[in-house]
């Protein structure tokens, strides 16, 4: 993702030597170099207090060793830390533009990185927020954003227009929607819902004006579809090289980082997902 901050900002990468943390690294790496940005890699040794009081910890200068001569395009900071995963992480964020995670992990849970940890990360990282998902669509060409009119989703537009300038690729803006909900469905009785296609469709036209004067050169495409968000933006993202969100959005879009929507985004989508604030 593009920065509107300097290009000399750093792109953060968690990395505790999985698979996942290496498909992690590459996609951040190819980042840093298309924007110029340098690459700050972190290793968290987890710290874990056992029953008996034994002290767990990773070694995490043994997974950093080498990783420097394997970048050495790039101005690249290694950096080892003791604590718990998210808290570290946060920590870290706070200096650089951008936090990349894998979408699993080592640790205490085969789904380290999926789940709780990147949860948390993507509610509460004062950056945007990429987990690297395999991309299932190798050769796609689209950047798919979710859109729901709030100023976060706005904002998710914003910064795909921007990476699609640099890349050539098209931006879909997609709003999704549930067209039946069940009677108690917390979001049956908001208004918003009971509107028809059109209203959508205007409500996406609007959205997306505004990118199209700021990006005339960027091909936007727009889709209102009557199907519910999580199912929509997984379908979506099989054919796209990444997907993105707001934080936080209106509607069933609503709570995106709070709950089920984005755990379904989060574990199922079949490409990167970029989480913007």
């Amino acid at each position: 993702m593009d920065s509107s901050r300097s290009a000399t900002r750093r792109i953060l990468v968690a990395y505790d030597g999985s698979a996942d943390a290496e498909l992690a690294l590459r996609w951040a790496a190819e980042e840093a170099r298309a924007t110029g940005r340098g690459l700050h890699v972190v290793a968290v040794d987890d710290a874990i207090t056992s029953p008996w009081g034994a002290e767990i910890a990773h070694r995490s200068e043994d997974l950093l060793a080498g990783l420097e001569e394997s970048l050495g395009d790039l101005d690249v900071e290694l950096e080892t830390r003791v604590g718990h995963v998210t808290g570290e992480l946060l920590r870290a964020s706070v200096s650089d533009d951008l936090l990349v995670v894998g979408s699993r992990g080592h640790g205490r849970a085969d789904d380290l990185l999926i789940g709780s940890v990147s949860q948390h990360l993507a509610r509460h990282a004062p950056c945007p927020v990429v987990v690297v998902r395999p991309t299932r669509g190798a050769d796609a060409r689209r950047i798919v954003v979710g859109v729901d009119g709030s100023a976060t989703s706005s904002a998710a537009l914003e910064q795909a227009c921007r990476r699609a300038e640099r890349t050539g690729e098209t931006v879909v803006a997609l709003h999704a929607w549930r067209t039946h909900a069940p009677s108690t469905d917390v979001w049956s009785s908001e208004p918003r819902v009971q509107k028809g296609l059109a209203d959508r469709e205007i409500l996406l036209a609007e959205s997306v004006a505004g990118m199209r004067v700021d990006h005339p050169d960027v091909v936007i495409e727009q889709e209102a579809v009557p199907v519910a968000p999580v199912r929509c933006l997984v379908d979506a993202s099989r054919s796209a090289s990444l997907l993105v969100v707001g934080s936080h959005g209106l509607g069933f879009f609503g709570g995106l980082l709070l709950g089920s929507v984005s755990q379904g985004v989060l574990q199922r989508a079949e490409c990167p997902v970029a989480v913007v604030r």
